[in-house]
């Protein structure tokens, strides 16, 4: 069996990470796999840059002249442009081209395509075009909806359920509605394709689901790998003294890659920040920061803070999840946070807002503690009850991370799937 992954990149975002451990973890149980991506940036021997579609060079050429031309122009033509206007800040996608040879896909020797997130490396079009068996993992919901990554539930929009038509669009959006415009485009080449999807969470694999686009097709439950030589708890002391954190501080973790600066950020860096202001003996706490954090950030901290920048070493990013006594993910909409998975291995509790699958990886005042969206002051209370029962709730991480998130059972749960999807 030889199984060609296809993701736009292999590091920076969790789509990559995912991607890439699945990748590295099938060639470690004897199985031929190869992670195919746009942009290379590891220097994993099982990740390739795809091949390009040919004439892309001339492709990309008139791109940039239609790009700066655009510019040049804009003062003249802006009042004339169709536009897209929304309040919903969830990241929206047309993946109307791409740069990737079908072809060279459809002729190799690949058994099976196994897409993960693949916008701007395999367009809409394009997708009905290959031939192979397809598996989708899906990181987020861009699959079955429209041109969103998550559905907009922050404004009770079902749109993905119901199908989308002008007259379902939520009041916020306004002009051209790109949303309906990918969805229809994703109808018309991919109603009667065959593709087995894959949920990292039973959360994600719900809305598919219950989607107009896939309701029929099939779906397993598989949660993202973690490596389990790299994450797990070291020694919390040696580590603060190492990274120079003050004795006797209650650490709080925070990771998040991007966007963190922005108050409407869906990493939920507003309600953190609030969070972190109605904590009471504040001088007790130290916070830690995992990701590139901005002045408009941090000028908002009010305790003692470190910020990490952005960590390429996972080695360095398991030692910072160690010396926490525990991580708080505030965001708005989760598939299957890698944070809080993460941080399970170390045997850190999760405090988290009660959405999407973060109830996979976080069972209330077990693993961590879950609060009602958005309510910062349960957040608060999360915190102080963790940081009271710290030691039993390391103990009952190390023993979910082990009965649920096992490599060797997500291993044989991918293997399956590829099996019946080759049928």
């Amino acid at each position: 069996m030889k199984i060609l992954l296809i993701n736009h990149t292999d590091s920076g975002g969790g789509a990559a990470i995912a991607a890439l451990r699945i990748t590295t973890a099938l060639n470690n149980h004897g199985i031929y796999a190869r992670l195919g991506v746009a942009e290379k940036n590891t220097d994993s021997p099982f990740v390739f840059v795809l091949p390009a579609k040919k004439h892309f060079v001339l492709i990309k050429i008139l791109r940039k002249i239609g790009y700066y031309g655009s510019k040049l122009f804009s003062p003249l033509t802006k009042h004339m442009r169709p536009t897209f206007i929304t309040s919903n800040n969830i990241l929206h996608s047309t993946n109307y081209s791409s740069e990737t040879d079908i072809n060279w896909i459809n002729n190799s020797d690949f058994d099976l395509v196994n897409l993960h997130w693949i916008c701007g490396t395999i367009c809409n079009k394009d997708i009905s075009k290959i031939t192979k068996p397809i598996v989708w993992t899906m990181h987020d919901s861009w699959p079955c909806c429209g041109a969103e990554h998550h559905p907009n539930l922050l404004e009770n929009d079902s749109r993905w359920k119901e199908g989308y038509n002008k007259h379902n669009k939520p009041k916020s959006t306004k002009g051209k509605d790109i949303c309906l415009k990918v969805w229809k485009e994703k109808k018309k080449y991919w109603e009667n394709k065959k593709i087995t999807f894959i949920a990292p969470s039973k959360w994600e694999h719900d809305i598919l689901k219950s989607s107009a686009l896939f309701h029929y097709c099939d779906c397993e439950i598989i949660p993202n790998i973690i490596p389990q030589d790299i994450f797990f708890q070291r020694n919390k002391e040696n580590l603060r003294e190492a990274f120079n954190i003050p004795k006797g501080k209650i650490v709080i973790g925070f990771g998040s890659a991007y966007d963190i600066d922005n108050p409407k950020s869906m990493k939920g860096s507003f309600y953190l920040i609030d969070a972190l202001k109605k904590l009471d003996k504040s001088t007790e706490y130290f916070f830690m920061v995992f990701g590139p954090a901005g002045p408009a950030f941090t000028r908002e901290i009010t305790i003692p803070y470190f910020a990490s920048g952005y960590i390429e070493n996972p080695i360095i990013l398991a030692c910072l999840y160690s010396l926490c006594d525990l991580v708080v993910n505030p965001s708005l909409i989760e598939n299957l946070p890698t944070t809080c998975l993460e941080a399970l291995f170390c045997g850190v509790p999760s405090v988290a807002f009660d959405v999407g699958g973060t109830q996979d990886i976080v069972e209330h005042k077990k693993t961590g503690y879950l609060a009602t969206p958005y309510n910062t002051d349960e957040l608060v209370d999360g915190i102080e009850w963790c940081t009271a029962h710290k030691e039993e709730l390391f103990q009952n991480c190390l023993e979910k991370a082990k009965k649920d998130f096992d490599e060797e059972k997500i291993i044989d749960k991918y293997l399956s799937v590829y099996s019946k999807a080759l049928l």
